[in-house]
């Protein structure tokens, strides 16, 4: 189980496992899980995709190089639930704390906006944190 603080952005996670199998993975540091991804796609090219293809990509046909594509979309689903996976877990672990409606992170008090994104927030969330904040220090 993963012990980070930070949001993660799942779309990124993604991304990375679009242009290399298993770099989602990595950046949610999640290794062995990017290296089990890695060894399915080497695993996958020795055994399902000719030879052919590998020596002349632009001769294949699709179907002799889907089962690859198909494990590297399964990473990419992969990685994204495991980032939305992540950003579920640490939004459960403190419900109280506010979090900016744009980025997800954390806010800090008598702020009329995010300074992590700079997104305005609305008066409403923004007062709302504001009391709740000065009230505990009240106690």
């Amino acid at each position: 189980m993963s012990r980070q603080s930070s949001q993660k952005r799942p779309w990124l996670a993604a991304g990375l496992t679009l242009l290399v199998v298993g770099l989602g993975q990595f950046y949610l540091r999640r290794w062995l899980r990017a290296l089990g991804w890695v060894s399915l796609a080497v695993v996958t090219t020795l055994v399902f995709v000719p030879q052919s293809v590998l020596t002349d990509p632009a001769a294949a046909s699709f179907w002799d190089g889907a089962p690859l594509a198909f494990v590297g979309l399964l990473s990419v689903f992969d990685a994204y639930v495991l980032a939305t996976q992540h950003n579920v877990r640490l939004e459960s672990q403190n419900p109280e704390t506010p979090r900016c409606p744009a980025c997800h992170r954390e806010l800090e008090a008598n702020l009329t906006f995010c300074q992590w994104c700079a997104n305005e927030l609305p008066e409403g969330e923004a007062a709302n944190f504001a009391t709740t904040d000065e009230t505990d220090g009240d106690s």
